[in-house]
């Protein structure tokens, strides 16, 4: 990770040298143009689109990065430096999520105007999920803690977090336009009236089912399964991409015999028929059936979701119908 690190620098810093003109002479990057703001707020997944924009409302101008790529895979360019340049505000997850692009790019955007705010690492720690499971193996311990690091960055996906995220956005767009704060605040309060309401939904949906275990495609979904009580008895990719090697598999399908998981959790941005489809033909082989239920992460968006120019989401409810939706699923999958 760190070579990677390194040679994104390296190749942002020359793409620079090229673009240096470019940023000396530009009064406004065209992304912002009929965008709103300032503040001008730069996001790097949808779901912190939709907090910003519920919390701003007409006041600020916002661009997501990871629309249609996701936090593990994104492809940074000076582009995205340019971007930065005029911006007023940069928020990030942090956490090992989305630091390999976006800390470059903050540096190479030579904004010394900019506010780059890392929301997960503002978090209390009590909030925070520390990953629990380490691998007896040494190396794909090590993978694993590189990819993501000590605690579970997906902390959007958890009621309290969310909401502790959208006052930290509240008070950092305070901080940058006081004129408007009595709008940020009360914004923020019927957003947070909103994700209490999608907590209660969501409990509701499921208040009837009695096994709430689980197998998870990746280690995604910690935060959601705390704020819905739904168990995760155990993960197919510990690294998103890395496929469950046969040994796992069995392990897996014994778990799921034990103690009786009727479910896997499919991700929409993967296929099924590489490990989940594994696991249910050994369960199959057992004469165990199991369903697959597709549970959104949120790191990405469809086309469909996205305005024009696939910067923005084109709703301001993407985040809590994606939730609503992971909930129905859910709670149709569960025995």
């Amino acid at each position: 990770m760190r070579n990677r690190f390194r040679a994104g620098m390296l190749g942002l810093a020359a793409a620079a040298v090229v673009a240096v003109g470019f940023l000396g002479c530009t009064r406004s990057a065209p992304v912002w143009r009929g965008r709103g703001g300032p503040p001008r707020v730069v996001v790097t997944i949808p779901p912190l689109d939709n907090f910003v924009r519920n919390v701003g409302g007409e006041h600020v101008g916002v661009v997501c990065l990871c629309t249609i790529q996701g936090p593990h895979h994104y492809q940074y360019s000076i582009q995205d430096a340019i971007l930065l340049r005029q911006a007023d505000l940069f928020f990030a997850i942090g956490l090992s999520l989305d630091d390999r692009f976006a800390d470059p790019i903050q540096i190479e955007s030579h904004n010394p105007h900019l506010q780059y705010v890392k929301l997960g690492e503002r978090l209390p720690k009590k909030l925070l999920r520390a990953y629990r499971e380490k691998s007896d193996d040494k190396e794909e311990q090590h993978g694993h803690e590189h990819e993501h690091g000590e605690y579970d960055p997906h902390i959007w996906l958890g009621i309290p977090q969310a909401i502790a995220l959208v006052e930290i956005i509240r008070d950092e767009l305070k901080k940058a336009d006081p004129h408007h704060e009595a709008d940020y605040a009360k914004n923020a309060s019927r957003y947070i009236q909103k994700l209490h309401d999608l907590h209660a939904y969501g409990q509701e949906r499921l208040k009837d089912k009695q096994n709430r275990k689980i197998i998870t495609f990746h280690e995604s979904l910690g935060y959601f399964a705390d704020s819905f009580a739904v168990d995760i008895v155990g993960v197919l990719e510990k690294i998103p991409g890395a496929e469950a090697g046969q040994p796992d598999t069995v392990r897996l399908a014994k778990e799921c015999q034990e103690k009786d998981v009727r479910v896997i959790a499919v991700e929409p941005q993967y296929p099924i028929e590489t490990s989940a489809q594994r696991l249910r033909e050994t369960l199959k082989g057992r004469n165990r059936e199991i369903v697959f239920v597709e549970i959104d992460p949120l790191e990405t968006a469809e086309i469909n979701d996205l305005k024009e120019d696939m910067k923005e989401l084109s709703s301001l409810e993407w985040y809590d119908q994606k939730m609503r939706q992971n909930l129905d699923n859910l709670a149709k999958g569960l025995p």
